[in-house]
C-alpha cells in the first residue's frame, strides 16, 4: 500500500504539472541557469550513447526524446512515464516510426531483461526507491549497456532549507540524492561515475540576464571544479551526472 499511495502522488502532482502550460516549478526553473554546464554534458552524453542503439527514456515528461532529437539517431527509443496526461501528449505529437511511449511504473517495468543499450533520465531517480531503480534498470539493460541521469543532490544545507521553504514545487516523497544513493547504484552497475555541478555558480544567478552573466558564470564554473576535487566537497553541489555501466 506505501508503494501504491507514493505512485498515485506522484501520478497526481505529474499530471497536475503536465497539464497546465505554467510548470507549477516555474520558480525554481530560473536556477537552472546556474548549472546549465551540466545539462549540456548531460545531453551530450545521452545523443552519443543513443546513436544507432536502443534506448529507454525513464521518465520522459514532455521533452527528452524530442528535445534532443534522438528519434533521428538511436535504432529504436521507448519513453516511459507515470503520468498519463504526459504520455497522451507525446503520443499525439509524436510522428517518429522508432519512437514509442507508454505510461509505466519506473519501479516495477513491464518490459523485458536486456533489452536497452541505454537507459537515461533527468530528474527521476529521486523521485523513486533508490534499490528498486537501480535494479530495474539494470535489469533492462544489456550487458556493457550504459544509465545515465542527471540528478539533484541533497547535502548541501543551504540548498535544502530552500527545498524546505519551497514544499509545493516538489512531491513529498522526492529525495535529492546523498551518497548511500550513489552506493546503492553501485550494487547493480560494473561502475558508477560521477560529475558534479553547481555550488559558486549559484552566486552568479544575479547577473544571469546580463551580458556578462555567462563569462562570470564561467569562472564560477572553474572555482567550482576545484572545490569538488577535494575529497568530500562534491557533496554541497547542487546537482550531479551519474554515468552508470553494466
Amino acid at each position: 500500500m506505501e508503494h501504491a499511495e507514493r505512485l498515485r502522488s506522484e501520478r497526481d502532482f505529474h499530471n497536475a504539472r503536465f497539464s497546465h502550460e505554467d510548470d507549477i516549478r516555474a520558480a525554481q526553473t530560473k536556477f537552472y541557469w546556474a548549472v546549465e554546464r551540466g545539462a549540456k554534458i548531460y545531453s551530450a552524453t545521452v545523443r552519443r550513447l543513443a546513436a544507432g542503439k536502443d534506448v529507454l527514456e525513464y521518465g520522459c515528461g514532455t521533452g527528452g526524446v524530442v528535445d534532443l532529437k534522438l528519434g533521428a539517431i538511436a535504432k529504436s527509443v521507448i519513453g516511459i512515464d507515470i503520468s498519463d496526461v504526459a504520455i497522451a501528449k507525446m503520443n499525439a505529437n509524436n510522428q517518429a516510426q522508432n519512437v514509442s511511449y507508454q505510461v509505466m511504473d519506473a519501479s516495477n517495468l513491464t518490459l523485458p531483461e536486456n533489452t536497452f543499450d541505454l537507459v537515461f533520465g533527468s530528474g527521476i531517480v529521486h523521485h523513486l526507491d533508490t534499490r528498486q531503480s537501480a535494479q530495474e534498470v539494470s535489469r533492462v539493460l544489456r550487458l556493457g549497456g550504459n544509465a545515465v541521469f542527471a540528478e539533484p543532490t541533497g547535502s548541501n544545507p543551504l540548498i535544502n532549507l530552500y527545498r524546505k521553504m519551497t514544499p509545493n514545487a516538489r512531491t513529498p516523497d522526492e529525495h535529492p540524492l546523498v551518497t548511500t544513493d550513489l552506493k546503492i547504484m553501485r550494487q547493480y552497475f560494473r561502475s558508477v561515475e560521477t560529475t558534479y555541478f553547481g555550488l559558486t555558480t549559484l552566486a552568479a544567478m544575479p547577473l544571469r540576464t546580463m551580458n556578462m552573466g555567462t563569462v562570470v558564470r564561467g569562472l564560477f564554473e572553474a572555482i567550482d571544479t576545484g572545490i569538488f576535487a577535494v575529497p568530500g566537497l562534491n557533496r554541497l553541489a547542487w546537482s550531479c551526472l551519474i554515468v552508470c555501466t553494466k
